[in-house]
This record gives structure tokens, C-alpha cells and sequence, in this order.
């Protein structure tokens, strides 16, 4: 695929396959970002206390059975809630991106999420990269570097999402993409010009667009289904199978 510039009007970038379908993603602001973020801290925070709390159990329970016990196990178990809580804040952002298409809870609340540059997505290696540079964009503090980049970049982008290649765009079912063709539906035009130009697709081409058609039309295909199957899916969706019949 091939990506054109950001349009700063729409606050929009486009996106065009190699066989000329072309759509485009609308980018995540700073504020959608920022809230995410802040969601995505609260339940990490609640995560971490909860870890502690059950830790704090154990402690009480070895210290009830033996003093001497609790003065040789305490400080271990005080080590293991840092190590505990260190792996869930980082874990938690690569789990959810790689695991949830690119969305972590807060991000599916802020109806935003992570894909990669040429709008396929996100694999678990892209997520590593990004939130493993996490630590950058949080100098000096409060997410400082990360702010600024995200305001001075053409996209929107972070320092994570530059080394990784991804951006991130707002999340909203049928208008997730924005067909280049204009017209009053735009995501059943969209269906029916990918419908249109299947045949001559590349199977690799055909199963990468169908799968953006089908969240374009506000569904996410099943992990078991193949592309005849997200065809047929978006033939009746967009109303082709009542005007055409069948797809091959």
C-alpha cells in the first residue's frame, strides 16, 4: 500500500492498494489520546493496589503463623510486588495493542485505536517497539516528550509510533474509514467497489481490503472465517447480493 500525506483540513491520511482502492483513516487528537491514557492509568493503578492487597494477605497470613518467618519472607514479598507491578504497567499496554487490534481498554472507551502506517494491523512486534519507547515520551514527566511530538508531527504521531511505524486514528465502527469516492453511504460504496474490483485482486490484496470493508461496515470478522467468507458478508451487508447475486 501506498500512503499519501496527511489532508490538515480533515485531519485525515490516506491510504491507497496497489490496486487503486483507496480510503483513509481520521487521526487521533492529543485530547482522545490524553483521556485514553488517563482511563488506561486508573485501571493499571487499580490493578497494581489490588496486587498488593493480595500480597498484603499473604504477609499478614506468614506474620499471624511466624514472626520470624514474616522477618525473613517480608522484604521478598515487597520485591516481588515491585517486580509484579512493574511487568502489569508494561505488559498491559503491549498485551492489549497486540492482542485487541491495537486497542487497550482505554482506548476502546475514547474510540480510538493503534494501526500500522499502511493501515493493516498492528502486529505484537509493532507494539513491543512502541510502548517499549514509552519511557521517552515520558520525559521529563507527565508524558512532556510525547505531548510535543504528538502536536508537531504530521500525523499525530509519538516517538513509540515513529520507531514502530503506527499511528493512531479514531475507532468508529462504519465511519472507521472514509471512502474516497464521495456519495451518501460512503462505507456501502466502498463495499461495492472492492465487490466491483475483487476479481482482479491479488488473494493477498483481496483478504487484506476485505477484512478493512467488513470494520468499515461496522463488523470485525471472526478469527475462522476466510475472505469468501467476509465477501459474502459484505455482499449482504452493502445490499450486493440482492443486486448481483452471489460473489465467486
Amino acid at each position: 500500500m501506498s500512503v499519501t500525506d496527511t489532508d490538515a483540513t480533515q485531519d485525515l491520511f490516506r491510504i491507497e492498494t496497489p490496486e487503486s482502492v483507496a480510503f483513509a483513516y481520521e487521526l487521533a487528537g492529543l485530547g482522545s489520546r490524553g483521556l485514553a491514557l488517563i482511563l488506561d492509568s486508573l485501571l493499571l493503578a487499580a490493578l497494581v493496589v489490588g496486587e498488593g492487597v493480595l500480597l498484603g494477605g499473604v504477609a499478614w497470613a506468614i506474620s499471624a503463623a511466624s514472626a520470624n518467618l514474616f522477618g525473613l519472607i517480608g522484604p521478598w514479598l515487597l520485591g516481588a510486588w515491585v517486580v509484579m507491578a512493574f511487568a502489569t504497567y508494561w505488559g498491559y499496554f503491549i498485551a492489549s495493542e497486540a492482542l485487541r487490534n491495537g486497542r487497550t481498554w482505554g482506548k476502546r472507551v475514547m474510540r480510538i485505536r493503534v494501526v500500522r502506517d499502511d493501515g493493516s494491523r498492528l502486529a505484537a512486534a509493532d507494539s513491543v517497539t512502541r510502548d517499549l519507547r514509552r519511557i521517552v515520551d515520558l520525559l521529563p514527566g507527565r508524558y512532556a516528550v510525547g505531548m510535543l511530538s504528538i502536536l508537531l508531527t504530521a500525523r499525530n504521531k509519538r516517538l513509540g509510533d515513529m520507531a514502530a511505524g503506527t499511528v493512531v486514528v479514531r475507532d468508529t465502527g462504519e465511519d472507521d474509514l472514509v471512502f474516497e469516492g464521495g456519495g451518501v453511504e460512503p462505507q456501502v460504496l466502498l463495499a461495492r467497489e472492492y465487490l466491483d474490483r475483487r476479481p482482479a485482486l491479488t488473494e493477498a490484496a483481496r483478504l487484506q481490503v476485505a477484512v478493512e470493508v467488513l470494520r468499515a461496515l461496522g463488523e470485525e470478522p471472526e478469527p475462522a472465517w476466510d475472505e469468501p467468507t467476509i465477501a459474502g458478508r459484505i455482499a449482504d451487508l452493502s445490499g450486493w447480493r440482492e443486486l448481483h447475486g452471489g460473489v465467486e
